[in-house]
């Protein structure tokens, strides 16, 4: 049978898909993301809503593919059987892309190559997200608990803690198969919410491994463009050393027998800004500020109303120059409030802050 026909014929379904918070709209788009937050699958569930006959989806990683007899034929199949819709999962620019009522591009990094193509970004499980995945239906806090352990991956949601260290590790030998990346990936993750430059992550490399610079920023740019790592710029400092985010936390956090929940913690709480698109900064007293709301974030696990007034205290003349009106400290678990001088301080449970309506 010609791969085109089979492909036609037999479109793969998204079995006990859940919804995420993007919708595919019916016009040509790049849908794109990091490795493993499920475009697959709601790229699929999209294709199950058109007609079998007006789609066609086309996984260009599938090994069983001959690109270039598909480059030669895709336009001619098209047009003889009326389709479309076009779904091009895995995209890699070995195929020119057809013509077609719509065309669905799904990449990691975005789409680049068509400057007026619509751009849809999907993001790993974001905590209200995971709640739908998990279904264990516990209390909140408890939940919270297994995001930090499985992390955002939605295929890790659920995943016993037996299996979870393994599965992870396996996660982390498929999205960075080379040796070399692995211990890029390896030495992050011992900076998971820390400062870091460049130059610091190549001098530690070099002592475990053969690594030029230019090879080390090439794969840094290239992380940043599949939206893998973001970074945390120091509020008036654009020189100084930033804070580092990788898309998931759990991986990182697998890397090691020490645990580093404060790394965890900031991750999950930058990365709600980034995906927001909202600037945010960190600063010597603050670990995230927002100066558009001159709303400043502690990150404080296990912080309690008078730890909290004594670490304010110590900064107050700080975050008075800053001129901080709102400050959140972020908890495991608990919750309390009060005034100081003028600045009013809330302490919030991650597990309540990550699913209010929008960022304050």
């Amino acid at each position: 049978m010609h791969q085109l026909e089979a492909l036609y014929e037999s479109t793969p379904k998204a079995v006990g898909f859940i919804e995420r918070k993007i919708d595919i709209p019916s016009h040509t788009l790049n849908l794109y993301g990091p490795p493993r937050c499920g475009k697959t699958w709601v790229a699929l569930d999209y294709a199950a809503t058109i007609p079998k006959k007006k789609r066609l989806y086309i996984d260009f990683s599938d090994l069983r593919i001959d690109k270039t007899t598909l480059a030669k034929s895709l336009q001619g199949f098209i047009d003889r059987h009326g389709i479309e819709t076009v779904i091009l999962d895995s995209y890699d620019k070995s195929v020119p892309i057809p013509n077609c009522r719509q065309t669905v591009i799904v990449t990691q990094a975005p789409f680049t190559e068509n400057p007026f193509m619509p751009l849809l970004e999907l993001a790993p499980l974001d905590f209200e997200e995971y709640l739908a995945f998990e279904k264990r239906h516990t209390h909140p806090e408890h939940s919270f608990s297994l995001y930090l352990r499985t992390g955002s991956l939605p295929s890790m949601a659920g995943t016993h803690e037996s299996l979870l260290t393994r599965r992870l590790h396996s996660l982390v030998r498929s999205i960075f198969p080379a040796k070399s990346d692995r211990a890029i990936f390896r030495q992050m993750a011992r900076h998971l919410g820390k400062p870091l430059t460049p130059h610091q992550l190549y001098t530690a490399l070099k002592k475990r491994t053969k690594i030029s610079k230019d090879r080390l920023y090439a794969t840094l740019e290239d992380l940043k463009e599949r939206r893998m790592v973001a970074w945390v710029e120091k509020f008036g400092q654009p020189r100084a050393a930033k804070r580092l985010l990788i898309y998931d936390f759990a991986m990182p956090a697998s890397m090691f027998f020490e645990k580093s929940l404060m790394g965890q913690l900031y991750s999950i709480a930058a990365w709600r800004f980034v995906g927001a698109q909202r600037e945010i900064f960190y600063h010597d007293t603050l670990d995230l500020y927002d100066p558009a709301q001159h709303h400043g974030y502690i990150i404080s696990p296990f912080s309690n109303a008078e730890s909290a007034a004594a670490k304010i205290a110590d900064r107050i003349e700080a975050l008075d120059s800053l001129e901080v009106k709102r400050l959140t400290i972020l908890t495991v678990s608990n919750a309390f409030e009060f005034d100081f001088d003028a600045l009013h301080i809330q302490a919030i449970p991650f597990y309540e802050w990550l699913v209010e309506d929008a960022i304050q």
